[in-house]
């Protein structure tokens, strides 16, 4: 008898991209939140001008939140239809030997 093959979910497909792209977006917005703080120093100010920079001081909040929101959706939409996706074969269960 072949094996059944395993359905994969799709919100576990989804929560890879999604949780690269806050990953990204958050690694940018840290250094970003660093070089502002280290502005007196000559090499703050060549990055400051960059369009991500000013991307992310006009948007980078929202954008986390947006991201953040996109990932506890995913991750409860994931977790909420595990069973749905990975159905497990019913068997009568054994009773137990005397």
């Amino acid at each position: 008898m072949p094996a059944k093959r395993k359905r994969v979910n799709p919100f576990y497909v989804l929560l890879v991209p999604a949780g690269f792209v806050f990953a990204v977006t958050a690694f940018a917005y840290g250094y970003m939140a660093f070089q502002a703080v280290n502005a007196v120093r000559a090499q703050a100010a060549v990055h400051a001008g960059h369009p991500l920079n000013r991307w992310l001081r006009a948007h980078g909040d929202e954008a986390m939140l947006i991201q953040l929101a996109i990932l506890a959706v995913l991750t409860i939409a994931a977790l909420a239809t595990d069973r749905y996706w990975d159905p497990v074969e019913k068997t009568e269960p054994k009773p137990p030997a005397t």
